[in-house]
């Protein structure tokens, strides 16, 4: 809107990712609330509380509500634009905090937490799409992973506050929200929706904001690309019905599946009634795992550019099996056991700090650099709306059946899963998964459809059953 008024030279791709991933950091409040909501909703500081039942669908609604914005917002962004789309979601965020600031009803919070689902499924998809193109190839892993670490900082964000009272802290959660709309205004459009609408001017502009110049041999390129798949319509047919894309589908959906069985989104809504008392308070172990995930998401952004990413996603695989398989004996002895285990209470945080670990720096980040890097541009929205759908979904489940399935089967299920989908990912990616570092979009596109066979590179190995 404003993006005029004020440039940043070579810098603002980095300044415009930086901007746009941190508007993730608002999900992350917003998934991260009742960690340090429902315990002065139990110690009565909050001057109201909720059963069990009411309290997991608290935590749970920001999932569903994730469910239902995507399609919609698929159509959206590539009418209104990326930037534009992300912006005015923000809005819902905003109402979301003033509402639960303010009221003390379950419906009303309940609608206000869908609400803030419907801004969460927005970013969700916009995001990597957004930050994928606006940045050079060189750099754009770092800055897409950097979505994981500003989540991270939303929790972190949520946990440093949640000494103030019930309102103050909700209130102070809705300022990062208040702050981000404005930083929005002098943000520029992608290019590549300016080249999607013949709009070759404002793309030009919009890559000398970014970069502080524009390459015309790169931008030619660029173009010619976007022209090039835009030659198809681009329904959600054609994500199943043309070969290339439906291998990245499935690739994305497997690796979709796996990052929503995580043990840390159990951890964002439930830490504080899931990890016992240590050396630490359970309401202390939560800061300490956030900022334990913000320092793991940093990791992973750095090292994203600079190792390949199926090594990384490997490493990621082996190390939460190896951690959270220590967690889950830990708990099923606990449940199920008579053995004494009251001088190990540190064992299972120490574990789940670890585990979460080498959670982050693969399982959880690399699905959203890949998501933003592999579907080409006509069906890139409707993809990622898919996948989305699919995560959030998930994620619901494990959210709103938190205490159904600690009563039914023990706490231990909630690392357990996580065990069982690292092996499932770890199998993935050894015999399935193709490399995308180092290359630009139009190349990764080339890679799909075997336009680049015959050319030997080490990012090359592509399945293509």
């Amino acid at each position: 809107m404003f993006e005029k008024v004020i440039s940043f030279g070579p810098y603002g791709q980095w300044i415009a990712a930086i901007a746009t991933t941190f508007s993730v950091a608002l999900s992350g409040s917003i998934v991260a609330w009742p960690s340090a909501a429902f315990p002065k909703m139990v110690d009565g500081s909050a001057g109201f509380d909720f059963t069990d039942t009411e309290k997991s669908w608290l935590a749970s609604l920001p999932f569903a509500g994730a469910v239902f914005s995507p399609i919609p917002v698929s159509y959206i962004m590539d009418r209104l634009g990326r930037r534009n789309t992300l912006h005015v979601s923000i809005l819902l965020a905003m109402l979301h905090w003033i509402v639960v600031a303010f009221s003390s009803d379950f419906y009303f919070i309940s609608v206000a937490r869908f609400m803030s689902g419907l801004f969460c499924g927005t970013e969700y998809i916009s995001v990597s799409i957004l930050v994928a193109e606006m940045v050079e190839p060189s750099i754009r892993g770092r800055l897409i992973s950097v979505t994981g670490m500003t989540f991270y900082m939303g929790a972190l964000y949520v946990s440093c506050i949640s000494y103030a009272s019930y309102q103050t802290m909700t209130l102070l959660c809705g300022v990062p929200a208040l702050l981000l709309f404005i930083t929005f205004m002098f943000i520029p459009e992608s290019p590549y929706y300016y080249l999607m609408h013949g709009k070759r001017k404002e793309a030009e502009d919009a890559v000398v904001w970014l970069r502080g110049h524009c390459n015309k041999e790169e931008f030619k390129r660029i173009e010619d690309g976007v022209q090039e798949q835009l030659k198809s319509q681009g329904t959600f047919k054609e994500i199943i019905s043309f070969k290339p894309n439906r291998n990245a589908f499935i690739l994305i959906e497997c690796f979709k599946i796996f990052s929503s069985c995580t043990a840390c989104l159990i951890l964002f809504s439930y830490s504080t009634s899931l990890v016992p008392d240590s050396f630490v308070s359970s309401q202390d172990s939560y800061i300490l795992l956030c900022i334990l995930w913000v320092f793991a998401a940093l990791v992973s952004s750095s090292v994203m550019d600079k190792f390949p990413r199926r090594m990384i996603l490997g490493v990621s695989c082996v190390g939460t099996f190896s951690f959270y398989a220590i967690t889950t004996i830990w708990y099923y002895l606990k449940e199920f056991t008579t053995v004494d285990l009251s001088s190990t209470t540190w064992i299972p945080l120490v574990s789940i700090l670890f585990g979460s670990f080498f959670e982050i720096i693969g399982i959880v980040n690399i699905p959203n650099v890949l998501k933003g890097e592999i579907f080409p541009i006509n069906i890139k929205t409707k993809a990622c709306a898919l996948s989305c759908m699919t995560a959030c979904g998930l994620e619901t489940l494990n959210a709103l059946f938190y205490y159904d399935l600690n009563n039914l089967i023990g706490q231990y299920i909630n690392f357990l899963k996580p065990c069982i989908s690292c092996c499932l990912c770890l199998y993935i990616t050894v015999f399935h998964m193709f490399e995308t570092k180092g290359l630009d979009l139009e190349t990764i596109q080339d890679m799909l459809t075997g336009k680049n066979r015959g050319k030997k590179t080490e990012n090359e190995k592509v399945s293509y059953a």
